[in-house]
């Protein structure tokens, strides 16, 4: 058997080791690393909300009256009135039945799919993010996956029993959009349950005639998230704290509080930062500055991209991605950017497919044009040599 090092030494030959950038948050644009400042593409807090003052205070308030730790899982004690208010507003912004809070994405796909007694059939994106694709590994449960955004492939899947559509509505690693109305055409014809994990698209998504006062995905393709059998999104992107959530009818939610084994064992988030997600997205549900400076943002880099003939994927969400297919090339395209004070990330296998070696970029309200154009011009660059 290969020892660690050898197995390391291998990784790292690949252009596969990951390492930790050491670095120290400024804002989610601007961040220090390596002693220096630098311009970052490589946060998740889309609009801004982790610094934003009203919401660090709201915390502070709270810590100071409840503490910083909830001491135990959310059956024994850690369940307090602030959980059980914020699951009720999340109802009222999504117009949803019911609603729980888990501690991340991750754990609320694990808790949708350990909650069956019997074999169930999922189906699924080959490019699903991981914790999908983990908890589709779960006792009971069959894992079909179809290529990448080719619905056409799904129906050959369907058993026409206990079958499950597991669709992430934004693909994290691509900012690829899955069409949700069609995948809500097929679990009406085929009566499938839909599964949306909106953890990219949740308080960011483009709208278009979505009535609910926080954005998803849903609004995309004029759907609601009560459309779905089950609709998760996350705290820790957009609304700028941690944590996530599992909307659906009250039997879904109670199954999830009595079988949920990530839920039922793990201990909960503290109130504190409870409190301050409520404050966060009490904002955005009222406050639409952050959320229209974003698509902004976003328009003026896919304009920006189409004029200057960059490759990449013009979707009208924060996610950019360029592929270079290999990781050794993936890996200086990344040290080319930090020369330039700009930070973006390098995304390699088991990420992403193999040969599926990518930049990713991501957006934020925060970012000013100056900052748009100087990631553009090093992108141009990087784009210039590669086929040069």
């Amino acid at each position: 058997m290969a020892t660690f090092k050898d197995q390391l030494k291998l990784i790292k030959s690949e252009g596969y080791l990951r390492e930790r950038d050491r670095i120290s948050l400024t804002s989610s644009s601007h961040i220090k690393i390596q002693d220096r400042l630098v311009t970052s593409f490589s946060s998740n807090d889309y609009l801004g909300m982790s610094t934003n003052k009203d919401i660090i205070s709201a915390l502070k308030k709270s810590a100071s009256e409840y503490g910083i730790g909830s001491g135990s899982s959310p059956l024994i004690s850690g369940y307090t009135e602030s959980h059980h208010y914020l699951e009720k507003e999340i109802c009222e912004y999504l117009n949803t039945e019911s609603c729980i809070i888990v501690n991340s994405g991750y754990m609320a796909n694990l808790c949708l799919l350990s909650i069956f007694d019997k074999e169930v059939n999922v189906i699924q994106d080959k490019e699903s993010h991981n914790s999908i694709v983990e908890s589709s590994k779960l006792n009971k449960i069959k894992i079909h996956r179809y290529p990448h955004l080719d619905d056409s492939q799904i129906i050959k899947h369907i058993s026409k029993d206990n079958d499950i559509l597991f669709s992430e509505a934004v693909f994290s690693m691509t900012g690829d959009i899955t069409d949700l109305k069609n995948h809500l055409t097929i679990k009406k014809k085929f009566k499938t349950k839909l599964y949306i994990d909106d953890a990219h698209g949740f308080a960011v998504a483009e709208k278009s005639g979505d009535n609910t006062s926080i954005e998803t995905s849903c609004g995309i393709f004029g759907m609601k998230p009560s459309d779905a059998d089950a609709y998760m999104g996350t705290f820790g992107k957009a609304v700028g704290t941690i944590g996530a959530f599992i909307c659906g009818n009250k039997d879904l939610v109670e199954m999830i509080v009595q079988k949920g084994r990530p839920y039922i064992y793990s201990t909960s988030l503290p109130r504190c930062m409870i409190d301050a997600t409520r404050k966060s997205l009490n904002i955005l549900a009222v406050d639409k500055s952050r959320y229209i400076k974003l698509h902004e943002n976003i328009t003026y880099f896919n304009n920006s991209c189409k004029r200057k003939k960059i490759p990449v994927n013009l979707n009208q969400v924060p996610i950019k991605t360029v592929l270079l297919g290999n990781p050794h090339l993936t890996l200086k395209v990344k040290e080319t950017f930090l020369k330039e004070n700009i930070l973006i990330q390098a995304i390699r296998y088991p990420t992403v497919p193999k040969n599926n070696d990518k930049i990713r970029i991501t957006l934020t309200a925060t970012h000013t044009k100056k900052d748009i154009d100087n990631l553009l011009n090093t992108l141009e660059n990087v784009i210039c040599e590669k086929h040069t």
